[in-house]
């Protein structure tokens, strides 16, 4: 496909700081490349002169490979050119690809740290640390810094800081706080200055003004979109009551009262104050003919005025001016001691790392910043050292990928890298950040976003619209709801023409493609929605449920109807299959589970990609708890734990028993006298407890000797709880999740830590602070499935069907709720704590803070919908759970006559994705279906550009759940049961026998299997037993702990043979030492375990594959092993049943090969029986097999042959 024009512009120009604006899809890793290649080709740049910063390390590796395949095909067109000179070129430039820049940021300044150790005191030998170490060491740290601040003199205001931010579980608040403000100044080039800067911000001077404040333009824009809401609320009332007939003066009396509001919004804040502290609403008349339904509307949007005045009367101007300044004022000291500590835990911290000669990310980033920056640097004047001129004179090209997502201190260092000789090409699209939380800033992406243009000759911006993804319909949707969504001042830019998706890849007309309207589906849970409303109670849980079932539903009729969809690799279309399908969400805790189950119930094959949930594990839980009590038995919780669990086995009664011998003290010392009581106490329970206790001595002893991975594979061995989970349902992930733990374990003794008591520790902080693991992963990236992921993971993907579920969750704000608000910009947010009265409250700037945290999480929320969006290739379904759909729909259908955009507090006001979407939507002609609801369609909607997108709403108006499905199917049973006429009364006694002792004639049929295997029919003809016995489930399986020496019964190592004979490879060496070697292979594999390879046979194989039978096979150029086939029988040939009964089959077939016309089927046997007993005890079963094969195949089974490993016999059926 050719360069798009702009595409074109981004690869050519030259001698100019560029920033490409790449929207989803535009190709924007393509272009990168390819402006790579022409600057090696064509402008004779070495490769290793050009510096490229990725954000990952996956985006490095693909970038770096990327450009190895091009430069490769274009050696290879020179060579066929015979073009020598550029060969040499080509052939340079791939060996120097092994040493180029391609890396991420921490990759790039570790690599300057190492170069330049010697102008920081950095030693180079340094390791860096693993984030576990270094939450380990800044806890330690912070331990002694905190003590030390208790031990100090004159530490009132220290105390008070305690007091003010601790709580009743100790200092963990205050730790957070320190560590919060660390992390915010160590995002900023200069931190130390950061921390200083923080109190000076409250230092306020006698006779100042609110208005000159830091925080009073954040408060004066909050101000505003309150009024705005209140003048919009106040029109859309004044429109329906003159639509409907009729006049209410005191509506407009409000507007003017309104107005004059806003008219002193932008004066001096004690008018303000005066001003809204004197406004009165009068009584409201209405006609006494109005109808009732109209009046309480009018009343009801009155009332919202009302209440949103009054919030802003509440939180603004309950206090005089001099009141909130002196509040203000009196943060200052407060401030300081904050800033002060968060320095001194700095400059230990540092120590510590010192000591221990390690680093982190962190550390590397700023190491890399002292080498390149002179010390007079600030952020606004960074000045280059003589370091930082040699690196610019290296690379003559400095390109940064996913610049969106960069922070302060990273924009310091490319900005010194690349010094000023416009050569700094930046790559990224704003409306595609959504790293908030990792402390990164869209707004320097956004300043030169603005900048550029303007600055045009030495700066320019150019814009990737064009995408080359998505169907039209999609980007037409896309663009509909966010050119309505994003304005500057809702999230941070706006979308116009020039952000606005283009499509630019025609798919080709298939009858039976995906091509379509955008899918929204809506659920009513039924009831009001409380605004503090969890979002895992059992109602928001119950909607989640419905929207999984109508998922499920809807990805098997895409399934079913074999829809397809186009392949852009071989440019065809191809059927659907699962792993085309993705259900993304915002976030997977508590809902993919539900999600899971649903969509596995309606037999969909699928996975959940989570990033949390490992330590909830049982056999996690069951295993720290063990962990535990080695450490110290004396914990209840954990040694109860262990003593219910499969390790010790003691059952719920038991446990009661226990504590009855001692009912007060610990559960530790009632197992000691549960040993030593009375014969009320079993022999079994005291035999069980006393080899618990035993081992537990054992196992502590181990723990002082052991290091912590040792121990934690001792214990799987000792106790069979690795080999027991292996047994349970989920089996193989509940093993991963137990190899995961000891992974954990040995990363942990890598550290400078040691010791179960602070690995635990470590655990614990782990919890504690939500940084939860997700389980193993069982699944390979190609399996055919169903992925369910969060929007998060899915960046940077794309999917051909793209689910976004749970669209009705709140946006989670909590970060706008702590005790202490940080931003980078407007400091800190406190509250202000009055000991006398033991109450507080918050200070002017903790207002301001949580406003602009809200609004800039909103403007993220809003970016990370748009992401969700555009992952989509060929069908977009979106679905959301809402409580009372009508009132819902009628704040979503209100003010739709109003501006192009959405005005800035309603975008501001949403609570949940659907929200954004359905306000959006209202204004689309597809959206009848939410104005029918209240009957209530305006008579003016704006026409809007993009409108010619196709959408299909559902509403889902009441919840039909499984439960719901199954009483009403019992209500149904007993209402026709009770409507049935009873029979007559008689006295013919025969006739009443007759109907009491009837029987289905057919009966027997129900005792035989639809399905079983042909091994059981086998048996079938093996006994003269009740044929019906044969078929009964056996519901005891036998546990196989890890042991000394491995046991194997019969049929464990039938299976193990089986699995060794389907995987040996037929063109191997098959010397007893290369069958050695296999066997040692498919042990690191997986497939055998590593102790069962002593177990086979080896000179059993090697006869079969040097026998005449053997060497046949090999010779063979199709040979087929383990073979599975279905299959339906004439059950009367094997059943005294009537004809035309059918049962069916499964078995497998181990070996199969052909000769010219000939089929050769070959059963391996292990079980210890001569060739006689084997030719009149599997004749049944190899016949099946052959007739089968025949079936399948459509060719007979010429020959049938029985290989006997015990003896080595072949024996042919």
């Amino acid at each position: 496909m050719p360069w798009s024009k702009e595409q074109q512009e981004a690869i050519e120009v030259r001698n100019k700081d560029i920033l490409v604006a790449a929207a989803a899809g535009s190709g924007k890793t393509a272009v990168l490349v390819e402006r790579i290649i022409q600057l090696v080709l064509k402008d004779n740049i070495d490769i290793n002169k050009i510096l490229v910063v990725t954000f990952t390390n996956a985006a490095a590796t693909e970038m770096r490979q990327r450009i190895a395949r091009q430069l490769e095909a274009q050696l290879t067109l020179a060579a066929e050119q015979n073009d020598i000179k550029k060969v040499k070129k080509l052939e340079r430039q791939l060996i120097l690809l092994n040493a180029a820049a391609i890396s991420t940021m921490h990759s790039f300044c570790q690599g300057i740290v190492r170069q330049y150790f010697n102008e920081i005191n950095v030693d180079p030998k340094f390791r860096l640390a693993s984030q576990q170490e270094v939450d380990l060491l800044k806890y330690d740290v912070l331990e002694v810094l905190i003590q030390n601040k208790y031990e100090e003199e004159n530490n009132a205001l220290f105390l008070q800081f305690v007091d003010s931010y601790g709580n009743e579980k100790g200092d963990g608040n205050v730790y957070e706080i320190i560590l919060n403000l660390y992390e915010y100044a160590v995002s900023q080039p200069f931190p130390e200055k950061w921390l200083k800067s923080i109190a000076g911000a409250f230092d306020i001077k006698p006779e100042q003004e609110i208005e000159t404040t830091l925080w009073a333009k954040i408060v004066q824009q909050q101000l505003q979109q309150g009024l705005d809401e209140c003048l919009s609320i106040n029109r859309n009332m004044a429109e329906k009551i003159s639509r409907c007939g009729y006049e209410v003066n005191t509506i407009e009396s409000d507007y003017e009262r309104l107005t004059d509001l806003a008219s002193v919004f932008l004066e001096k804040w004690t008018i303000i104050y005066d001003t809204i502290n004197i406004l009165k609403f009068e009584r409201i008349k209405l006609d006494k003919d109005m109808p009732e339904e109209l009046k309480d509307w009018i009343k009801n949007e009155r009332q919202k005025i009302k209440e949103i005045i009054g919030s802003l009367q509440e939180s603004f101007f309950q206090m005089p001016p001099e009141k909130l300044l002196a509040d203000l004022a009196a943060q200052k000291e407060m401030a300081e001691l904050m800033g002060n500590i968060t320095l001194e835990f700095m400059e230990m911290f540092n120590i510590a790392k010192h000591e221990k000669n390690i680093a982190d990310f962190n550390d590397l980033e700023h190491f890399a910043l002292q080498i390149l920056a002179d010390k007079e640097s600030t952020a606004e004047n960074l000045i280059p050292t003589s370091s930082a001129v040699k690196i610019q004179k290296k690379y003559q090209q400095v390109m940064v990928d996913e610049y969106q997502d960069t922070n302060g201190v990273q924009e310091a260092i490319i900005s010194l890298a690349a010094g000023n000789n416009h050569n700094k090409f930046l790559v990224g699209d704003v409306k595609q950040s959504i790293y908030r939380f990792r402390l990164a800033e869209p707004e320097l992406f956004l300043s030169k976003y603005r900048q550029y243009p303007q600055e045009k000759q030495y700066h320019q911006r150019i814009d990737l619209a064009k995408n080359f993804r998505s169907r039209k319909n999609i980007l037409q949707a896309v663009n509909f709801i966010f050119a309505q969504l994003m304005t500057a001042k809702a999230a941070e830019i706006d979308y116009g023409e020039k952000e606005a998706l283009d499509y630019g890849f025609d798919y080709p007309e298939n009858e039976n493609s995906l091509d379509g309207p955008v899918e929204l589906l809506i659920v009513d849970k039924d009831g009001e929605l409380d605004n503090d409303e969890d979002e895992n109670t059992e109602s928001a849980l119950s909607g989640f449920a419905a929207e999984s079932e109508a998922i499920a539903k809807r990805i098997k009729e895409l399934i079913n109807s074999k829809t397809k969809v186009y392949d852009k690799n071989s440019n065809t279309y191809r059927t659907i299959t699962y792993k085309d399908i993705v259900v993304l969400m915002r976030s997977v805790s508590g809902k993919a589970d539900i999600m899971l189950e649903t969509l596995r119930n309606n037999d969909i094959p699928s996975y959940a990609a989570v990033s949390n949930g490992y330590f909830a594990e049982t056999e996690i839980r069951v295993m720290l708890a063990l962990l535990k009590i080695l450490d110290n038995p004396r914990q209840d919780i954990p040694l109860a734990a262990v003593l219910y669990s499969p390790i010790v086995d003691i059952k719920t009664q038991e446990l009661a028993q226990i504590r009855l011998c001692m009912p007060a003290g610990d559960l530790f010392d009632a197992l000691l006298k549960t040993c030593e009581a009375a014969a009320n106490i079993k022999e079994s329970l005291k035999n069980k407890i006393a080899d618990f206790l035993q081992k537990l001595t054992k196992w502590r002893s181990l723990a002082r000797q052991k290091s912590v991975p040792e121990l934690i594979w001792q214990l799987y061995d000792d106790t069979g709880y690795y080999d027991y989970c292996g047994g349970m349902p989920g089996g193989l992930l509940r093993q991963a999740n137990l190899r995961m733990l000891y992974d954990r374990a040995a990363t942990y003794e890598e550290t400078d830590y040691r010791g179960l008591f602070r690995f635990l520790q470590f655990i614990e902080r782990m919890q504690k602070k939500g940084n939860d693991l997700s389980v193993a992963r069982t699944l390979g990236e190609n399996e055919d499935v169903v992925r369910i992921m969060t929007i998060h993971k899915s960046k940077g993907l794309e999917f051909p069907v793209v689910i976004i579920a749970d669209l009705g969750k709140r946006m989670n704000m909590a970060d706008s709720r702590q005790d202490l608000l940080i931003h980078k910009k407007y400091g800190i947010g406190p509250y202000v704590y009055d000991t006398k009265y033991n109450v507080r409250y918050p200070t002017l700037a903790r207002q301001a803070v949580a406003q602009q945290i809200i609004n800039e999480s909103k403007a993220e929320e809003l970016r990370v919908l748009y992401v969700a969006m555009t992952r989509a290739r060929e069908k977009l379904i979106l679905t959301g759970s809402v409580k009372n759909i009508k009132n819902k729909a009628a704040g979503w259908c209100q003010n739709t006559a109003e501006a192009f955009t959405l005005p800035e507090y309603k975008v501001l006001k949403a609570a949940t994705y659907l929200d954004w979407i359905c306000m959006a939507l209202a204004r689309h002609k597809d959206a009848g279906v939410l104005y029918e609801i209240n009957k209530d369609m305006p008579e003016n909607v704006v026409k809007l550009p993009y409108a010619d997108s196709i959408w299909q709403i559902n509403l889902q108006q009441t919840l039909e759940t499984i439960m719901t499905q199954e009483k009403q199917v019992a209500a149904d049973i007993f209402t026709a049961v009770e409507s049935m006429t009873a029979l007559a009364s008689t006295d013919n006694k025969e006739w009443v026998r007759q109907q009491l002792e009837w029987r289905y004639p057919w009966a027997y049929n129900t005792e035989i299997p639809s399905k079983l295997s042909v091994t059981e029919i086998k048996r079938r003809f093996e006994t003269a037993e009740n044929v019906v016995n044969i078929f009964k489930e056996n519901d005891y399986v036998r546990p196989r702990f890890l042991q000394d020496k491995m046991q194997l019964s019969g049929a464990e190592y039938g299976t193990i043979v089986h699995s060794v004979m389907q995987h040996l490879e037929l063109d191997g060496n098959f010397s007893d030492a290369g069958i050695k070697a296999q066997l040692d292979k498919m042990a690191q594999n997986q497939i055998i375990m590593p102790e069962q390879v002593s177990l086979i046979n080896r000179r059993a194989i090697r006869n079969f594959i040097y026998s005449p039978l053997g060497k046949r096979v090999l010779a063979s150029n199709n040979v087929r092993r383990e073979m599975q086939f279905s299959r339906m029988l004439e059950a009367d040939k094997y059943y005294d049943v009537e004809a035309g009964s059918k049962i069916f089959i499964q078995g497998v077939v181990d070996l199969l090969f052909s000769e010219t016309d000939k089929l050769i089927l070959v059963d391996y046997k292990t079980d210890n029986c001569t060739s006689q007993q084997a030719r009149e005890k599997y004749k049944v079963q190899i016949n099946l097999y052959s007739e089968a094969v025949a079936a399948i195949l459509q060719q007979e089974v010429t020959e049938r042959y029985l290989y006997l490993f015990h003896s080595g016999d072949i024996v042919q059926i």
